[in-house]
């Protein structure tokens, strides 16, 4: 019954985060409130925190690690709504972005280290997969805000960088950056300077490769089970 009982549990670990992503994506452009915002982008975060550590219980260092980095970006974020002057806002939302960077990383590590340990294909496994993937084009996101706090002009967007509200910013970048994932393209944001160009050109061959080494890893699971 002990044995039975996690297995249950675990059937649902991705496709529940997975599930909240796609509503952080949804409603976050709706909010009006900044911080409502960075509630629901905190609470994802712990989220993917608790059950990537959940499905790794083995991990000793990288557990310590991935708690610490996203305290960093909980702390970042808490402070950029505190009622400091604008330089500490400016380090303090360069620091939550910094650290999400290498959290989100550690995060699309653990949730793929959990899909190959498992041999078996579940539905699960197949959101963990889907969850990994957008967590990839997060991290793209984060990389092409970090350039247009660098250059505002490294984006063609419909409404200027500098004139557009951080949270909107946000928005345009995940949008840009799953259709860039995708290898849609529809030409609505343009790349302008070399730097995103060449960021644009790694994540459509980032996406494409993981799509097929995904597609072969689940077609080895599915004739391994038929094996069995």
């Amino acid at each position: 019954m002990t044995n039975g009982g996690p297995a249950i549990h675990r059937e649902w670990w991705f496709t529940q985060l997975t599930l909240f992503i796609w509503a952080w994506m949804l409603v976050g452009p709706a909010l009006e409130d900044r911080w409502l915002t960075q509630l629901l982008l905190q609470l994802l975060l712990l989220n993917a925190v608790l059950t990537t550590l959940k499905v790794n219980p083995e991990w000793a260092m990288a557990r310590g690690i991935t708690i610490g980095l996203w305290l960093v970006a909980l702390a970042g974020s808490l402070i950029s709504f505190a009622p400091v002057p604008d330089g500490w806002e400016r380090w303090a939302r360069g620091a939550e972005t910094l650290s999400m960077l290498p959290l989100l990383a550690l995060l699309a590590a653990g949730i793929l280290r959990f899909v190959y340990r498992s041999r078996r294909l579940t539905v699960d496994g197949v959101f963990a997969t889907v969850a990994v993937y957008l967590l990839v084009a997060i991290i793209f996101a984060q990389l092409y805000l970090l350039l247009i706090a660098a250059n505002p002009q490294s984006f063609d967007l419909m409404v200027p960088a500098a004139e557009r509200a951080p949270r909107l910013l946000q928005v345009d970048m995940i949008y840009y950056s799953l259709i860039t994932q995708c290898s849609v393209g529809y030409g609505d944001v343009l790349p302008m300077s070399d730097t995103a160009r060449m960021l644009a050109v790694i994540q459509a061959v980032v996406g494409q490769f993981y799509m097929a080494v995904v597609v072969a890893i689940f077609v080895g699971m599915y004739a391994t089970q038929r094996r069995d």
